[in-house]
């Protein structure tokens, strides 16, 4: 018979913290249920309930789901999470307002070994502002501590944003025509996309977060958060009809624009319009990669395309000046040449 001591081992033990959890959820409910009269029941419940409007004719939901990807590398290497949350809802608000949609409400995920809420309440705090910032609210989700299953202060994150857009106002492919001028709205720099790259660079010693381009730290352009183009979008389809968005994320323009083009028509693309950053080139200098592979890599400082009949130009541009826009004319839709849905000239 075995005479050893058996000792209780609980939850708290195996190591997860169910009120480090509480206290994480609790540092972000807000009074957002008495400002939103479509939120029925919010953060704290088992599920989110949200009224439509039913002042939308022919409601049309439209969904979107992300993550921020090896991004949070640079993050956990620089210990600065505070943008973090805005790269998580830009990758998906910027997706559902390519059909024209009005971002709803989102709900993220949070996975982590252990809680650390210094961390984690920075991350969902920058979370709920990025929301705020789309006028949409943060209405839900999940944090899961799971022991052994990341190293260290290592963490992931996911999120799903839901929107809605009247039926007859959708933003398709079917509207574009021949002659159709392609706009590119910059983007803040390298978003959330490309990082594994940059950082294998890291982990060659190619790329030190200390060393500085232009006068402006390698730490800083990569830990920069992805942009928020729900609000200028939104302005633009008050003002002109669009015939298609693309946000620019893995892929590049090479591979997200042709997704919204008919399949007889492509993407005729100027390379001196484009003018890849500085900052862009450095990394392709370093990694030895072609013209061709950096395109497909890297937004190239476009975060989204527009693409809008030549009549709207001089409305688009006022437009986007008054709002203190950069937008680059990247070229036209043509007649698809072959089998290739983008040309690149010179």
């Amino acid at each position: 018979m075995n005479n050893k001591q058996i000792h209780k081992i609980n939850y708290k033990d195996s190591g997860v913290n169910i009120e480090k959890a509480d206290k994480l959820i609790d540092s972000i409910k807000t009074s957002h249920k008495k400002n939103n009269k479509n939120i029925l029941s919010g953060i704290g419940g088992f599920s989110s309930l949200y009224k439509i409007d039913e002042k939308i004719k022919n409601p049309v939901i439209v969904s979107g789901t992300d993550g921020v990807g090896t991004k949070l590398k640079i993050a956990n290497k620089l210990n600065i999470h505070k943008y973090i949350g805005q790269d998580l809802v830009a990758m998906c608000v910027n997706d559902v307002i390519t059909s024209g949609a009005q971002p709803l409400f989102f709900l993220d995920y949070l996975a982590t070994s252990k809680i650390d809420l210094s961390i984690h309440k920075t991350v969902l705090k920058s979370i709920k502002k990025a929301c705020e910032d789309c006028e949409m609210t943060l209405i839900g989700g999940e944090t899961a501590e799971m022991p052994g299953m990341y190293n260290n202060k290592e963490y992931d994150l996911a999120g799903f944003c839901v929107g809605i857009v009247s039926e007859k106002k959708i933003i398709n492919n079917k509207k574009v025509k021949e002659g159709d001028l392609i706009l590119g709205i910059k983007s803040s720099g390298f978003h959330s996309n490309g990082y594994s790259l940059i950082n294998k660079l890291i982990e060659k010693g190619r790329l030190k977060l200390k060393d500085s381009l232009n006068n402006t730290k390698i730490s800083s352009l990569l830990i920069k958060p992805t942009r928020l183009y729900v609000n200028i979008i939104k302005e633009l389809m008050k003002k002109i009809e669009i015939n298609a968005l693309a946000h620019i994320t893995g892929g590049g323009i090479t591979d997200n624009v042709p997704r919204v083009i008919p399949d007889e028509l492509a993407a005729c693309i100027n390379l001196h319009s484009l003018k890849i950053p500085k900052s862009f080139r450095y990394i392709q200098e370093l990694s030895k990669i072609s013209d061709e592979e950096i395109l497909k890599t890297f937004n190239c400082g476009i975060g989204m395309v527009v693409i809008i009949n030549k009549k709207y130009l001089s409305t688009a541009h006022n437009l986007l000046n008054i709002n203190k826009e950069k937008y680059k004319v990247l070229g036209q839709i043509i007649k698809k040449p072959e089998n290739s849905k983008i040309i690149y000239v010179d």
